[in-house]
């Protein structure tokens, strides 16, 4: 790819986090609450022992399953809360791909799969509003003007 190519034309294999910060099924929601305070990041892939990608919890799946309902986070498992088969996307896909998909499913994280569907990345919102600022419109607007949900 030439070094002149606008950032929207990126691969999301150029420009995502590889060391993805994952969790167990059976891990609690406070663990996985620190691994993202850790990290600081945004959410968590939550894999099997052998890597396979079940499900993906965010830092509003823990606000909006956890500390709305009253739930005690160090009782609570991942596994309980997390959204199962999340959306992926294909490690060669184009970062305006990924916006556009991102906007359509109105998600904020994006694990990344490589062809053989093993976890190789993640790409978040923020990532692409900082590495393609002109793709801002395409993550947060919907047709007919209105802001996408969080």
């Amino acid at each position: 790819m030439s070094a002149e190519a606008p950032p929207e034309e990126l691969r999301i294999s150029d420009v995502m986090t590889v060391n993805v910060i994952t969790s167990r099924p059976d891990e609690t929601v406070v663990d996985a609450a620190r691994k993202m305070a850790e990290n600081d990041v945004g959410s968590v892939v939550v894999v099997d022992d052998r890597g396979t990608i079940l499900g993906i919890v965010t830092e509003g799946d823990i606000v909006r399953r956890v500390v709305a309902r009253g739930l005690d986070p160090s009782k609570t498992l991942v596994g309980d809360i997390m959204t199962q088969n999340p959306v992926t996307i294909y490690e060669d896909a184009t970062l305006a791909a990924a916006a556009e998909y991102m906007r359509e499913k109105g998600i904020g994280h994006l694990p990344v799969v490589n062809e053989h569907g093993r976890l190789v990345g993640i790409i978040s919102r923020s990532d692409i509003v900082r590495l393609a600022p002109g793709l801002i419109e395409v993550l947060y607007l919907r047709r007919g003007g209105e802001r996408a949900q969080e």
